[in-house]
This record gives structure tokens, C-alpha cells and sequence, in this order.
């Protein structure tokens, strides 16, 4: 079994078609990193300029505003609420001029739980938040934006709190560790996933080029799917190599971040955050990813067992994988339980930050639930494909 695990990895790393796939990840990596990483532009950022400028307006309003029995009442609303915030921001500007990072999260945080609170829960119809949640047809604006609000007021809560090294990039997540969790929270998990169905998608049929050489090796045919698939799984991991280079080059620009990084997990259920470290959070994502793999894995080994068609692997695989955006509708998991659904979980890194439990407005989209949908789903598939290789009139090729 040694030697045919042996033959299948070498013919797995040899193979144009997996090379290629390689190439192409490190062609992305570098591109991501020294094209698209820089030019990131994050909402909630520190602006100098912006706060200050907010200052000014505010401080110059409540210098000059007369307050008396005729004064209108929205003019009232707004002394009241203005000096406590122009507290915040004169805090934050002292501390950048200063250039104490910690003393700037301190006020960051309660900037952004003040301005939350008045917003949100105060001035619905008075007060905004910043311009840029409100794009053209986004209908949840307001809820988008107290989401940022929350989710920055922990972050900078943590950052207040912890002992990590602080500079402008870690504030607005700039860091190759921070970048990284960008990307696990948007499409890098879609791009891993896909790798892996694209090595997958031949590994058994291919033998239909060498039927006799690969005959040569005495072993069973459950036992050969079984190496087969623990190849494609190391060569799924291995798509990190490539990847890490990318990751490499962010780290040397923008520096590396830290593992005890605070990264804000929200809870539907108490429509709160908390906040776990960076290294808790990258774990995670891998365990669920990796889960991913074997999902994928022992599902396209099913497919390839039944159907023997290349074609056929790809379309299942890639079914599985983009479903939900043909069921996916915002706060669906209200009304619908969706978090049985395997491609619910496709979004990794959404599902760790619980950012899918706010959209579906589900307490069951979690990591537990993920992992348990996926151990079920890949022990289904592994039973049914050892049943029928092990069929008397079976045969793989």
C-alpha cells in the first residue's frame, strides 16, 4: 500500500493539469499581494483629517449655538449630544499627535460604542452612518453599518486591552495575518474549495490511460480510492505553499500582525460580539476547510465510482459548492432551516466571525453545526463508495 501511495502522489505532482493549478495560485498570490492588497480601502479607517475636520464643525457649533425656549428642538438633540463626542475625537487626535496607538483604541472604542448607541438606537432618522454603507440599492444600510460599528468597537476594545505591537496597518487591518482573514472571509475558501475539486475530478479515472499498470499493484479497490483520496487531500493542503507566497510578500510591506490579535466573533443569539485571538480564529478556519476537503473528497470519489465521467465530477463538485447562491436570500435562516445544507457553510470565514448568522438571522450557522453537516455528509459518501467497490461485480475500471 506504501509503494501504490507513493506511485499516486507522484503522479498526482506530476500531473500538467495539477501544475498548472499551482502556477495559476502563485500568479494570484503575487498579483493579490502587489496589486490589489495595496489599493485596499477600508471603510472605518483612520483619517486625520476626517476626524479633525468633524471636530471643528461640532466644536464651531456648540461655540456659537444659543440655547433657549424658542431654540428647535433638533438643535437641543444636538448640543446634548455633541460635546461627549467631540470628547472622543479630541481623544483620538491627541493620541495620533502623541502617537500612543494604545491611548487611540482606547477612545477608538468608545467612539464607536457612542456614535453606535446615538445612531442606532437615538437618531435613527437623524443621524447616519458613514456615507459609504449607503450604496445604491443596499436596503440594510443601518443594520450594516451598526454591524461595523459593533464589530469595530470590539476590535479596538481588543486592541485597548491586549498586548499587541499597534500601528495604523493593524487598525485598519493591513497586516498579512489580518489580510489573510480578509480573504477567509470573502472568496479565498471558494478558491481553495475549487482547487480541490479540480484535483480531484481525474484522480480515479485517469488509471483509464494505464489500466495495466495500474492493475499491477495488489491492492483492493476500496483501498485504492482510500489512497487516492488521501493523496488529493495532501495536494488540496498543499495549495497553501503557493499561496503563502502572497502572504509573504504583504507580511514584508505591511508587516506580519500577531497571532493574539483580538478578531470579533458576533453571536445572534445575544446580538453581541466577543472577540477570540487571531490564532483561534485561523485555526478554525482551517478545521472547517479541511472538513471541506474530505467533504469534497470522498463525494467526487463516490461521483468518479458511479458515473466515471471527469465532466461529471467537475459539474457535482461545483454544484455543491455554489448552491447556495441560488437559495441564498438575506435572513432566510429565519424561516428556513438551511444550516443542514453543506453549501451553507461555504463561506468559512463569514461562518466563524458568525457575520452568516447576522445575515440569515440563525443562531445554527456555526462552527460545531459545520463541522457535524460535514463529518455526516462525508461518512454517507464514504459508506455508499465502499459498498459498491466492494460489490463482487464491480470494477474501478
Amino acid at each position: 500500500m506504501r509503494a501504490y501511495f507513493k506511485f499516486e502522489f507522484i503522479q498526482f505532482m506530476f500531473n500538467k493539469k495539477n501544475i498548472a493549478i499551482y502556477v495559476i495560485l502563485l500568479f494570484f498570490a503575487c498579483f493579490y499581494a502587489l496589486k490589489i492588497a495595496p489599493s485596499y480601502d477600508p471603510i472605518e479607517k483612520v483619517d486625520r483629517e476626517e476626524i479633525e475636520a468633524r471636530f471643528l464643525t461640532r466644536e464651531d457649533f456648540l461655540n456659537n449655538v444659543v440655547l433657549d425656549e424658542n431654540t428647535y428642538p433638533l438643535t437641543r438633540f444636538a448640543a446634548a449630544i455633541y460635546p461627549e463626542w467631540n470628547e472622543y475625537d479630541k481623544q483620538r487626535l491627541d493620541a495620533l499627535a502623541a502617537g500612543d496607538m494604545k491611548k487611540y483604541a482606547e477612545a477608538t472604542y468608545k467612539w464607536y460604542v457612542y456614535s453606535d448607541n446615538m445612531i442606532f438606537r437615538n437618531g435613527k432618522d437623524l443621524l447616519y452612518y458613514n456615507s459609504r454603507y449607503y450604496t445604491a440599492g443596499n436596503l440594510y444600510a443601518t443594520e450594516d453599518g451598526h454591524y461595523a460599528y459593533m464589530y469595530s468597537a470590539s476590535r479596538f476594545d481588543g486592541y485597548a486591552k491586549g498586548d499587541s505591537n499597534l500601528s495604523i496597518n493593524v487598525f485598519e487591518e493591513r497586516t498579512a495575518l489580518q489580510t489573510l482573514q480578509r480573504l477567509l472571509h470573502s472568496y479565498l475558501p471558494l478558491i481553495l474549495l475549487i482547487s480541490c475539486i479540480l484535483f480531484t475530478a481525474d484522480i480515479v479515472l485517469k488509471d483509464k490511460k494505464n489500466p495495466s499498470l495500474v492493475k499491477g499493484f495488489p491492492i483492493s479497490v476500496w483501498r485504492s480510492l482510500l489512497v487516492k483520496g488521501g493523496v488529493a487531500l495532501i495536494g488540496s493542503i498543499l495549495t497553501v505553499i503557493p499561496l503563502a507566497v502572497g502572504f509573504v510578500i504583504i507580511a514584508i510591506k505591511n508587516g506580519l500582525g500577531g497571532l493574539n490579535l483580538p478578531v470579533p466573533i458576533f453571536s445572534y443569539e445575544t446580538k453581541d460580539f466577543t472577540a477570540i485571538t487571531m490564532g483561534e480564529y485561523l485555526f478554525q478556519n482551517a478545521l472547517l476547510i479541511l472538513f471541506w476537503f474530505l467533504l469534497l473528497i470522498s463525494l467526487l470519489l463516490l461521483v468518479s465510482v458511479i458515473l466515471k465521467n471527469e465532466f461529471a465530477n467537475l459539474v457535482v463538485g461545483c454544484v455543491v459548492v455554489f448552491a447556495e447562491y441560488y437559495y441564498y436570500v438575506r435572513g432566510l435562516g429565519y424561516v428556513k432551516d438551511i444550516h443542514w445544507y453543506p453549501s451553507s457553510y461555504v463561506q468559512v470565514g463569514q461562518i466563524i466571525a458568525g457575520y452568516r448568522e447576522y445575515l440569515n438571522n440563525s443562531v445554527a450557522l456555526t462552527l460545531k453545526n459545520g463541522l457535524i453537516v460535514m463529518a455526516l455528509c462525508t461518512v454517507i459518501c464514504l459508506l455508499i463508495t465502499f459498498i459498491i467497490s466492494n460489490h463482487r461485480r464491480y470494477k474501478l475500471l
